[in-house]
């Protein structure tokens, strides 16, 4: 078991060397609210870094709809920046605004939020307290590790073991009324169970990149004027970045409705971006394609998603182990912009 705490702006700017010397081995910062940047949150994240104690961070959620948690999502994406996280991202969801939506309505808003995150190659939790976890959130359906809060009305900052909430929660924050050294005023108090989980520095994986590929993408989504979370047209600079990976979640590619008098499907999106799909997947499978259509040389690159390319999509998502649905969105995207 390992000792942490929870901070924000309302502890100020802790001096991190003491933290550490009081044996607290990991710290979960909140890096924003409502009005942006939480305004200790570099402090406390160098200080981390500097002492060597893990890190996670928190965002309190305020989002009553699925957008609005993509934004929220996006916001903390953006500060991160690529920054390493061994505890991940955790999303505190004890707003009374948001538990009157019911568990349909909030495990989507929660899995929008989470998504976001993971895509951007952070692993991604859910604090809040025991009654939530019990009686507000589908567990189930979140599939997700939980960080849950439970402490008496008479907490005086020590761990009373017959509080512990044993729902297979990962960490317990279990005192709001801390004193560490280093800290001015009361702190959160939480263990964690086993080992520390190990988050990573914004790569999903070890696999390479193909840079041509993510620059030719960026290219023809700008040309397809499919811009980044804030609106704007995307570098050309061959790095799956934060920016290049908003835009890719703009993008859902499909064929046309089922033609019965031919037997095939007609053309659905149209476009550079299209056009890229189709020479990428000759670049990745362009054999496997020449034999499945019977063609010479492949998919024809008109820019126009039709019968042929929807059925090099489906082969593409059943060679790599993709859902094999014979759209192209975020996952199928990024699956191609790893080297063939």
């Amino acid at each position: 078991m390992f000792r942490g705490i929870d901070v924000s702006a309302y502890q100020g700017k802790p001096d991190w060397a003491k933290v550490k010397q009081s044996g607290i081995e990991f710290a979960i910062l909140r890096v924003a609210n409502s009005k942006g940047l939480d305004t200790s949150f570099e402090h406390n994240y160098a200080g981390c870094e500097a002492n060597n104690i893990a890190k996670g961070v928190y965002r309190y959620s305020y989002a009553k709809t699925t957008e609005a948690a993509v934004k929220e999502a996006w916001e903390v994406v953006k500060i991160l920046d690529g920054r390493r996280l061994e505890m991940g991202v955790w999303l505190d969801l004890e707003w009374s605004g948001l538990r009157t939506l019911g568990k349909n309505a909030i495990t989507a808003i929660a899995k929008s939020f989470i998504q976001v995150i993971k895509d951007a190659g952070y692993s991604c939790g859910i604090y809040c307290n025991l009654d939530w976890h019990e009686n507000v959130l589908d567990t189930e359906a979140l599939n997700v590790p939980f960080w849950v809060a439970r402490y008496s009305s008479e907490d005086d900052g020590t761990m009373k073991e017959n509080l512990r909430p044993g729902v297979g929660e990962s960490g317990w924050q279990y005192s709001s009324k801390g004193c560490v050294s280093g800290i001015s005023g009361n702190v959160d108090l939480d263990v964690w169970y086993e080992s520390l989980p190990q988050g990573n520095d914004g790569e999903k994986e070890d696999r390479e990149l193909d840079q041509e590929a993510v620059r030719s993408l960026q290219e023809a989504l700008n040309a397809d004027g499919i811009t980044d979370a804030d609106g704007k047209a995307l570098m050309i600079d061959g790095i799956k970045g934060q920016d290049t990976t908003a835009a890719i979640r703009k993008v859902l590619l499909l064929s046309g409705a089922f033609d019965s008098r031919t037997a095939r499907f007609t053309v659905g999106s149209t476009g550079q971006t299209v056009k890229w799909l189709q020479m990428r997947l000759n670049t990745v499978i362009g054999p496997q394609i020449v034999e499945l259509l019977k063609t010479e040389y492949g998919l024809e690159a008109d820019g126009k998603f039709g019968n042929d390319t929807r059925l090099a999509v489906g082969l593409f998502q059943e060679i790599r182990g993709l859902k094999l649905d014979y759209k192209v969105g975020v996952n199928t995207i990024t699956e191609l912009l790893y080297v063939a």
